[in-house]
């Protein structure tokens, strides 16, 4: 058996972690206008001392505490950013789709269509259950409005307001609420390495056949993690209305919440895109699959032995 190196493992691990870093390390230290320290040190400040309304020092005077209550404290530490984000993104996120469209049309073109050779289409096999299609078509048919009301917020600028833009606000808000328990049964049903802890009746039965590669790995981890992080961030901001009274303890939690939620859609976009095109695209048959919950065998042993494999051994 041929040894392999500790880079060669996990060469799709480092490889991810190492361009995020570098992307991190630009935007972080050239392209943003964040405070950072009270950005980091707010998030330690709620989580020890249990406060959300971003005073992370007393007041010195009683103008200030005014301003803390009315206003929320440290205006210029987050809130900028948002602005200059949020307009530059009118301007500049276009050619940032155009870009990912062309890198995907050039994957296309140069790593070409997988096609399984099948002789015998009557050979099948049942791969997905009712309940599994259910939830993966399901949380396709969600993300995909959730994205397209998404766009409509991010551009707003550029929609020019109205009934249309004011009912696509509405629905991404009551989508999102919809997504969360569809995200939970698409992470359980996703969660392949749990068959590596509990390996018995119940999990071969409700989660996917077959095994990760890493770099699937990759992205469902980050599906889980942006996810929640989207759920949490957007959920909450869309609970929190601050009124006369509240108004002070929750400005600075929103701003913060803001980040999150545009930084955790931004992440989880990029990786969905992936999983798209490996799955449905780069390979022939993977959409009919899914609906009908039917391979050919002939497919299953060219494309995707794993999963072969797992579904033999749960009939032995």
């Amino acid at each position: 058996m041929q040894s392999t190196t500790f880079f060669q493992r996990n060469k799709a691990y480092i490889l991810t972690l190492l361009g995020l870093g570098v992307v991190a390390f630009i935007f972080v230290g050239f392209m943003m206008i964040m405070d950072w320290d009270y950005f980091l040190n707010y998030k330690l400040h709620m989580l020890m001392g249990g406060s959300v309304d971003g005073v992370l020092n007393a007041p010195s005077t009683s103008y200030e505490a005014m301003v803390n209550q009315a206003f929320g404290p440290r205006y210029d530490a987050i809130a900028p950013e948002f602005i200059r984000a949020s307009n530059e993104r009118q301007e500049f996120i276009w050619w940032v789709f155009v870009a990912e469209i062309a890198i995907f049309c050039f994957m296309y073109l140069f790593y070409g269509r997988k096609v399984a050779k099948i002789s015998k289409p009557n050979d099948t096999i049942q791969v997905f259950s009712l309940f599994q299609r259910v939830v993966i078509w399901l949380n396709i048919i969600t993300v995909v409005v959730l994205v397209i009301t998404g766009f409509n917020i991010t551009w707003g600028m550029r929609s020019g307001g109205g009934d249309l833009a004011f009912f696509l606000r509405g629905s991404h808000e009551m989508m999102g609420v919809i997504w969360l328990p569809i995200w939970l049964a698409m992470s359980i049903i996703a969660f392949k390495d749990a068959k590596l802890l509990f390996n018995n009746s119940l999990t071969r039965k409700f989660i996917l056949p077959g095994a990760y590669t890493p770099m699937k790995r990759i992205i469902y981890i980050v599906f889980v993690a942006m996810g929640a992080g989207l759920l949490f961030s957007g959920i909450t901001i869309w609970f929190l209305h601050p009124d006369a009274y509240t108004h002070g303890q929750f400005i600075q939690l929103k701003r913060l919440l803001i980040y999150v939620h545009f930084g955790a859609s931004v992440l989880i976009m990029f990786f969905l895109m992936d999983f798209v095109y490996s799955t449905l695209v780069a390979i022939k048959g993977n959409v009919q699959g899914i609906l009908t919950g039917v391979y050919p065998r002939e497919h299953l042993e060219q494309l995707a032995p794993d999963v072969l494999a797992e579904l033999e051994n749960k009939k032995e």
